[in-house]
Parts: structure tokens; C-alpha cells; sequence
């Protein structure tokens, strides 16, 4: 138990041992969740509060329940523990069920639903309405909509496809009942028939309850009405539940997810209880604070790592230009880093993704490109493990992290989307780029095309009005970074003020002299570079500097602020100008 309080924060020390049948935990980006999850599911294991193979964890994606296995293994839980997604595990019930009952004739699973609903529409459709009525019949399925239904549901949450509502319900009628005389399950039909088992055969339900008296979920902001139902299902009076997500990252409502599940916790479950993380141990304080001013009036979260570079923002004159920028800033940095892995490019639709794939083949730098794939019983897109440069969505690239990253694109028409035209659809586009601006840990960097071209045609782009609200944080943190602001540099003025005999007594000329040199050293190279001087090396840096005085770059290197990059980069004219013999001038 002492281990576990050394290794997890107060907050997260209390989610973990709460004791209480029904929890929420709202966790904030970069704020250890799964590490709550798995490390609540060990303790209350240990403390034989449960027992594991009665332990049912819901993730989206495969590759979520492999990761919160190996944590519970390395955590000591040997035992089973079920972790799947919703559609594996109702597949799985269903088979079971099946077997029960001895069905002859069973339903053959539709793996590639648009392939058949391609099939019945039309050829005088044009693509983008195609798509658009593809689009609509995922999202009216994922909220349990009839043909009937569906009209006053697009009305009631201000849906405007390109296609009218009266369309897509005749589609979705026709739909439904190509599937049924084929014979046909769709992964939503399969969580209807596990919901319907469970409300209709009571006996059967009572097995699943005794199965699986203790359920936990990730992500749940992204639950939808259908995996909420299928949820309300699993739970029966007795079982204890354990939830986890942030509302600030909910980003799938286009697709059926709601929020509201997460947010009215308490409406649904009165005598839940609610634990919130509000500390971000991925992300710098600059990359925090620049991410949280997409959400407006939104508290930020607090950052636990030391400062940072301060994100920044490149505007490009055409898309081709920029993604040229960005494959010379990342050979740049590579020359620093360990490898290409710790990069990736992030973008808002797949149809940007082949710009930058032309300029890093050019530019030989190796990339993977990770797509959303369609719905599948393991769902989750696995990456190449190969030492490459990373791009893709920022809906691919939520629950997955990098040192650097460059978020591309930031125009209007990208971000936000150009069809998003209400309130709900612009607000879940801030959401969006604030998940793809968390994935940075160390540094951030965004970018623009005043020109992109779209086959033939050369559009010119306005620049996100996101983009407005980050320079102004940006800027507000290099007035922070650049006024002396850090603690021992306010301690120093402080006692200078107070005590001026005392402070001149105990602070040697000779550091005032290389406070000067750093400084001035500082001033030339941020000219240079047409960057903030804070940019180059942080107050904080010097003040350490000044205080440690390093005499080789393995002494340098051990000073926190300044991170492997930059000692490689300017470690050596560091070292110099401490040097009293071999001091060089800017």
C-alpha cells in the first residue's frame, strides 16, 4: 500500500481507494487515467474487494484492453481479467447465447456495412451524397433511430447533412430490411441482439450479473445510446461500476457518442461519487496553457512538468510550401533526437495526409500513416513499430502522445471542418484541436497555407480563427517567460529590494558578468532564428546556469530546462561562455 501511495499523486491515491459502488472519474488530458483504472482495478483485487474474473473492462479500441492488461499483469494481477470493446464483448455473449439455445440458421456478420449500403443506393447519387447518407445511417443506428425517429432526432440536434432527413430514412428502411433478407447482422445489430437477450430472458441476464459483478469503462465520453443501453444491461442491481473520461475530449458526437452520459453522471446513478485529475503529467506548462485557450473560459489543467519552448506558429504561402517547412523542421530535429518516432504530423482530414507523404518521400525521411479504420469486433488501428515519423487525423491520434508534433493546417474550412455550422458541431471542433495540441509533450508547433491546392484549382485560405486565441496565449507566456518571471529570479529581485547589502555581499560579480554573457549570447541567437530570446534557453535555465555551474555538457545536461535537443544544439557555446579563458562573443 506505501508503494502505491509513492507512486501516484494525492488525487489519483483517492480515486484509487475510494470506496463507493458507483465512480466517476473525470480525468483530464495527460492526467494518468488508465493508470487510475488499472491501478483501482489491482488494489481493490488485492484487497479482496473483488475478485478478477468477475472484472468485465470496456475500451474502444483493442489496442486499449491489451495496454490495461499488461498494466494489471505488471502490477502483480495474474488473474483474468475480461477487457475488450463493446462490439468484441457482445459478440462474444452472443455466441454464447447461440450456443445455448442450439441456433441453426445464424445471422452472418456484415463486417463492411457501406459496401452493401452502397449497393441499394442509387447511381444518380452523387458521391458526396452517398457518403453523406452512409454517414447518417452510422449515426442514427449508433443512437437506436427508426426510419420514423430519425427526422426529429436531426431537427432536435441541429444535424445538417447534405442530404434531407426524408432521403435518409427511406435508405435506412431499405436498409434494414436488405440486411434482415439476407440474413445479415451489422456490428450495431450485434449490440442490439445482447441488449434484447438480457431485457427479454431475465435467468440470462442473472448469469451476466453474477458474470460480471464489477465493470469498469474508459473513455466514456465517447459511449453512444446503443453501448450505453447495452452498459445498462451488464449492470445489475448489485454490481459496482468504475467509469473514467473527460468531457473536454469528446469528439465523436458526428458518429453517435454523447456526452451527456458522462456529464449527468449522477442523473443516471445517484449515489455515484465523482473524483476529478486535474494535473497533466505529459505536456509543458506553455503546451497546457496554449491548448487550453482553444476552450475559452475553460479552467486549463496543471501542467507538473518543468518549462518548455513556447509553441509556435508558421504561416507557409502554399500547402506545398508548408509541408516542405515542416519535413526541414523535422530532419532538423532529428539531428538531435534519438529517433524519427518521436515526431508526428497531425492533421484534420485524411485528404491532407498525401501532401506530406510526397514531401517526406522526397525528403527521405521515413513516415507510417495511421487512418480511422472502419468499425471491425477489434477495433483500433495498430501502428508499425519501425523508427518513422508519424501522421495522421486528430481523430486517429487521440489516446497516443509524441515529444514533438506539428499540427498542420490550421485554416479555415480544416479547423473548423467546413460543414461544422452549429453551435454543438463548432464547439466539438475546438474539442478536436484541443486533443490533437495535447498528444505534444515537449514542444508544439502549428502551421497555415495562405494557398492550397485542390487538384488544379489554387484556393486562398484564411487562417484558422483558432489561431487568434493561441498567438494570444503564446504571447502572453513569452511576456511570462521574458519578465524575470521565474521563482528564483523573483526570490533574487526580491531580496535586492529588501536586503541590498546583504544580496550584494552573497552574489559574486562574476555572475552578474556571465548572467550578462548568457543573456546577450541569448538575444543574438533568438534574432537570428526570428524567435521570442526565452525560445533559445528559459530565465529559469540561467538562473540554474548561474547557480550549478556546469563545466562540461554531461553537467549540462543534468539541468532540467534545457532538454536533450538543446544541449546537443548549443551545449558546447554554453560551456564557453561559463569559461573564463575561452568566453566568445555573440
Amino acid at each position: 500500500m506505501e508503494q502505491q501511495r509513492n507512486d501516484l499523486t494525492p488525487d489519483q491515491y483517492n480515486a484509487v481507494r475510494i470506496d463507493t459502488k458507483r465512480l466517476r472519474i473525470l480525468a483530464g488530458a495527460g492526467s494518468g487515467k488508465t493508470r487510475v483504472l488499472t491501478h483501482r482495478i489491482a488494489h481493490q483485487s488485492k484487497t479482496l474487494r473483488i475478485e478478477p474474473e468477475h472484472v468485465l473492462c470496456l475500451t474502444f479500441t483493442k489496442k486499449a484492453a491489451e495496454e490495461l492488461r499488461s498494466r494489471l499483469k505488471t502490477l502483480g494481477l495474474d488473474s483474468p481479467v475480461t477487457a475488450g470493446t463493446f462490439h468484441a464483448l457482445a459478440f462474444a455473449q452472443l455466441q454464447t447465447r447461440w450456443n445455448d439455445l442450439s441456433i441453426p440458421r445464424r445471422p452472418t456478420i456484415l463486417e463492411n456495412r457501406r459496401t452493401l449500403l452502397r449497393s441499394i443506393l442509387p447511381d444518380r447519387l452523387t458521391s458526396e451524397t452517398r457518403d453523406t447518407i452512409c454517414n447518417e445511417i452510422d449515426w442514427a443506428t449508433a443512437r437506436r433511430l427508426t426510419p420514423e425517429t430519425y427526422p426529429t432526432a436531426v431537427e432536435k440536434n441541429q444535424r445538417t447533412p447534405h442530404s434531407n432527413s426524408t432521403q435518409v430514412s427511406e435508405f435506412l428502411n431499405l436498409f434494414t430490411q436488405e440486411k434482415r433478407k439476407r440474413n445479415l447482422i451489422d456490428f450495431d445489430d450485434i449490440l442490439e441482439h445482447a441488449i434484447s437477450d438480457l431485457v427479454n430472458d431475465t435467468d440470462f441476464a442473472a448469469g451476466r450479473h453474477w458474470k460480471y459483478r464489477y465493470i469498469f469503462v474508459d473513455e466514456f465520453q465517447d459511449v453512444n445510446p446503443l453501448q450505453f443501453a447495452l452498459l445498462r444491461a451488464w449492470l445489475g442491481e448489485d454490481s459496482s461500476m468504475c467509469i473514467v473520461g473527460d468531457p473536454d475530449q469528446a469528439i465523436y458526437s458526428w458518429n453517435g457518442a454523447d456526452a451527456k452520459y458522462l456529464e449527468n453522471f449522477n442523473s443516471y446513478f445517484p449515489d455515484g461519487q465523482t473524483v476529478e485529475l486535474t494535473k497533466n503529467f505529459r505536456s509543458t506548462p506553455q503546451i497546457v496553457h496554449t491548448a487550453s485557450s482553444v476552450l475559452g473560459d475553460k479552467p486549463s489543467l496543471s501542467s507538473q512538468k518543468p518549462d518548455g519552448e513556447i509553441p509556435s506558429i508558421h504561416q507557409a504561402k502554399t500547402c506545398i510550401d508548408e509541408a516542405e517547412y515542416i519535413a526541414s523542421s523535422i530532419k532538423e530535429r532529428r539531428i538531435y533526437a534519438e529517433s524519427w518516432s518521436t515526431q508526428a504530423v497531425l492533421v484534420r482530414t485524411h485528404a491532407q495526409i498525401e501532401r506530406f507523404s510526397d514531401a517526406f518521400t522526397r525528403s527521405e525521411i521515413p513516415f507510417k500513416v495511421s487512418k480511422n479504420n472502419e468499425a471491425s469486433l477489434d477495433t483500433g488501428a495498430s501502428l508499425s513499430v519501425d523508427d518513422s515519423v508519424t501522421i495522421t487525423t486528430f481523430h486517429a491520434a487521440k489516446g497516443l502522445e509524441w515529444p514533438v508534433v506539428h499540427i498542420a493546417g490550421l485554416e479555415e474550412g480544416f479547423s473548423p471542418i467546413s460543414y461544422a455550422n452549429s453551435k454543438s458541431s463548432l464547439d466539438e471542433e475546438r474539442r478536436l484541436l484541443y486533443v490533437a495540441m495535447t498528444r505534444a509533450q515537449n514542444e508544439l508547433h502549428c502551421s497555415w497555407a495562405r494557398e492550397r491546392i485542390f487538384g488544379s484549382k489554387k484556393i486562398s485560405r484564411k487562417p484558422s480563427p483558432y489561431l487568434k486565441e493561441i498567438s494570444h496565449s503564446m504571447q502572453a507566456a513569452s511576456i511570462k517567460k521574458s519578465d524575470g518571471s521565474s521563482l528564483r529570479n523573483r526570490i533574487r529581485l526580491f531580496r535586492e529590494q529588501i536586503f541590498p547589502e546583504t544580496e550584494a555581499q552573497n552574489t559574486p560579480s562574476e555572475d552578474s558578468k556571465q548572467r550578462q554573457k548568457l543573456e546577450s549570447w541569448r538575444e543574438s541567437k533568438a534574432v537570428a532564428a526570428g524567435v521570442n530570446p526565452c525560445d533559445v534557453i528559459s530565465d529559469k535555465f540561467i538562473d540554474q546556469v548561474i547557480d550549478q555551474k556546469p563545466r562540461t555538457l554531461k553537467q549540462l545536461s543534468e539541468i532540467p530546462q534545457l532538454n536533450d535537443f538543446k544541449v546537443k544544439r548549443y551545449g558546447v557555446e554554453i560551456i564557453q561562455i561559463l569559461s573564463d579563458e575561452n568566453s566568445i562573443k555573440p
